[in-house]
């Protein structure tokens, strides 16, 4: 396998991480519904995942240090967009709790408390595979210094992330375009206005 395949596996990986994760944790429930260690090993099963994706993230970084900016772009917006479903039904389940808490008040700092850690590792991970566009686009000088950093802490931030993984890819798209307008073919060259003469070569 390839740089460009194994990126591409680890990008189809992230987006459908955190409905992988409940999956397997619905089947394991399931089979396991009478075991006790399932449920007594739970938090150590989701902090071991927790650590596993970041791991994987920090490879994704490492393995696109010679990329296209625009495909990492284009992969950390593809990541940000596939996870607004799972936000969205986070927070159905914390809507939900606060009616619930009318009957079992304890729902509802344990469903809240779910809700921020989930939330919160899924920002963080998801948030590497946005570094990891920022980083290349900064050594391809496609990013400002400035920009980098707004990009880079952006990534992190609920919401944010995803408006900013859209701009991102849109503004590696810009660039592109902006390069290949201005690319002069053999018979010829642009003068400056940007006008395109073909006698400028001979001249």
């Amino acid at each position: 396998m390839n740089t460009k395949h194994a990126l591409t596996a680890l990008t189809v990986f992230e987006a459908a991480q955190p409905y992988l994760f409940w999956f397997m944790f619905s089947v394991c429930a399931h089979v396991f519904e009478d075991a006790d260690w399932f449920s007594d090993n739970l938090p150590l099963i989701a902090t071991m995942w927790v650590l596993t994706t970041g791991i994987i993230g920090a490879l994704y970084i490492w393995l696109s240090w010679n990329s296209e900016f625009r495909s990492l772009a284009r992969n950390a917006m593809i990541i940000k967009l596939a996870h607004i479903p799972y936000y969205l039904l986070v927070f159905a389940c914390a809507a939900l709790s606060i009616i619930l808490s009318l009957k079992i008040p304890f729902i509802t700092v344990a469903v809240w408390a779910f809700c921020f850690i989930a939330d919160a590792t899924l920002i963080v991970t998801s948030g590497l595979y946005e570094l990891a566009a920022v980083i290349v686009g900064v050594r391809r000088g496609r990013l400002t210094p400035v920009q980098s950093v707004m990009y880079g802490i952006a990534g992190f931030l609920f919401c944010v992330d995803v408006v900013t993984a859209i701009i991102l890819f849109a503004q590696s798209r810009r660039g592109l375009s902006a390069r290949g307008a201005m690319q002069p073919s053999a018979a010829g060259s642009y003068v400056p206005g940007g006008t395109y003469d073909p006698r400028q070569m001979g001249a």
